[in-house]
């Protein structure tokens, strides 16, 4: 489902934000410690540490929907991929090990932006990870400037 361009560009040194929402709609906000796309299923895995972000997590159910923006720091390119929750769980050593793999290499990114660890200590975390998977449904640009918010078109063959 997603675009060669955007799968490589979620995996890579991008901030994520991840949305869930409550019964009444009200939208239960996260920060993500890693992402993968499954290129076999078209299924999106996102990390989230369950004890920094309970609300994200305790609404993250199957069937529910979720929206995910992948953000690079550096020059502000974004993109926002909504879809439907197919599982969710702690996560298991595999996934923990690539979540803390991404804490590492974020934290040391930022640092070279001049953003502290003291600075992301309350908003990144591999501690408690929580597995998210999802089936992508929609995809937006959500690079600041005329194009943001303008659904994602591509014209390569899609994975």
């Amino acid at each position: 489902m997603l675009a060669a361009e955007v799968a490589a560009f979620i995996e890579g040194q991008v901030m994520i934000l991840v949305a869930t929402r409550d019964e009444g709609h009200r939208p239960m906000i996260g920060r993500g410690s890693g992402a993968r796309h499954d290129r076999a299923s078209g299924l999106v895995h996102v990390l989230v540490s369950q004890s920094q972000w309970p609300l994200a997590v305790e609404h993250a159910l199957p069937g529910r929907p979720i929206a995910t923006t992948f953000v690079q720091p550096d020059n502000y390119r974004s993109f926002q991929i909504k879809g439907q929750i197919t599982a969710s769980g702690p996560a298991d050593d595999a996934a923990t090990a690539w979540g803390r793999h991404y804490v590492e290499t974020q934290l040391a990114l930022m640092a070279q932006l001049g953003v502290t660890r003291l600075q992301l200590s309350s908003t990144l975390s591999d501690r408690d990870l929580w597995h998210i998977t999802f089936r992508p449904s929609d995809i937006f640009e959500q690079t600041p400037g005329p194009g943001a918010g303008r659904r994602f078109q591509t014209t390569e063959a899609v994975a």
